[in-house]
């Protein structure tokens, strides 16, 4: 896809980013912009630089709680179609000794 100009902006500073989805880049600094307002509202008298820090830290563990969720959620997957094969091969096998 091209790339498109975008200008957007985050804690009252703005920038002119290229992607190719312009709607996810907007969801995406709107999300940002949302949670430095937040955290700075929870850790008031804080420099822009540790209300970033403080958001990125968020933000990354928010990504690695949900990737952990995802790989238990396809394990689960995994075992459950595992059980689910081995008990199709049963049926089968009682099928074709009992007919």
């Amino acid at each position: 896809m091209e790339q498109k100009d975008i200008r957007i902006k985050i804690f009252n500073n703005h920038y002119t980013l290229k992607g190719d989805d312009i709607e996810l880049l907007e969801k995406s600094a709107q999300y940002v912009d949302s949670l430095m307002h937040k955290v700075q509202n929870d850790i008031p008298n804080q420099s822009d630089f540790t209300v970033a820090i403080v958001t990125a830290l968020n933000i990354a563990e928010n990504y690695f709680r949900e990737k952990n969720s995802m790989f238990q959620l396809d394990q689960n997957y995994k075992s459950l179609i595992s059980g689910l094969s081995n008990q199709v091969k049963e049926i089968n096998e009682y099928i074709e000794n009992n007919t």
